[in-house]
């Protein structure tokens, strides 16, 4: 098994167990906890607890994520319903992830998962803080967790460590290399737009190693695939 299936699997491993248990007594899995604490809940180990937490937290940031890209869609006093109502998600969802931390301080994605609301919700310090705890925990390389670090970075003009972090995920996971790219295309964007204090010169250099990455990891790609066919 790759390194970088390992938290996932864990995770999976870890549902998976509750689930099994769940239905030797005869009982769906139930839906995202609401705040209301049934006897099942009450039931539960603090591991288990955790995975429900966690699954509710997920849901509430997937939610909080298609409000947010949807509000790039809407016009007008619409565009600020969304982004308030995707804060709201985000802000639910940093909450259950606590919880699960709480209940279960080894489950790791949990630590990712509150990075991800404390990025939301402008906390960056914060969501480094918990980034790093999530990376320094998980058992191999955790490129979900460097990949949205990364994102913070760029959040805080740490073009660097964005840099740095695109090189590793190049390296290990190019589904989530690309994802940092296209962030990284849109940080450009952002700061022509509004500058926030990054020097124009700055931007230039950082847009002109951007665009040479990225014709790179075309080049890579088209080779990769004319070389599978090459094989037939």
């Amino acid at each position: 098994m790759s390194r970088t299936c390992k938290a996932a699997v864990l995770l999976a491993a870890a549902v998976g167990l509750w689930q099994v248990s769940a239905g030797a007594n005869g009982s769906p899995s139930p839906a995202p906890s609401t705040g209301a604490i049934s006897s099942d809940m009450v039931a539960m180990t603090p591991e288990q607890r955790a995975i429900e937490a966690f699954k509710s937290g997920d849901g509430h940031r997937l939610k909080g994520r298609k409000l947010e890209d949807e509000s790039a869609t809407k016009k007008g006093a619409d565009v600020e319903k969304s982004i308030v109502k995707a804060r709201g998600e985000f802000e639910k969802s940093l909450k259950d992830f606590r919880k699960a931390a709480e209940l279960n301080p080894q489950l790791f994605q949990a630590y990712n998962g509150m990075g991800y609301g404390y990025r939301k919700t402008g906390d960056y310090a914060k969501a480094l803080e918990m980034y790093d705890r999530a990376i320094k925990m998980a058992p191999g390389f955790y490129p979900e967790a460097v990949e949205y670090r990364a994102e913070a970075y760029l959040s805080l003009n740490r073009l660097d460590d964005a840099r740095k972090a695109y090189l590793e995920l190049f390296a290990a996971d190019r589904k989530q290399a690309d994802a940092l790219m296209a962030a990284m295309k849109n940080w450009v964007t952002a700061r022509r737009a509004s500058p926030s204090g990054v020097d124009a010169a700055a931007i230039d250099t950082f847009e002109k190693w951007v665009t040479e990455r990225d014709g790179l990891a075309t080049q890579t790609r088209l080779m990769s695939i004319s070389g599978h066919h090459a094989g037939w």
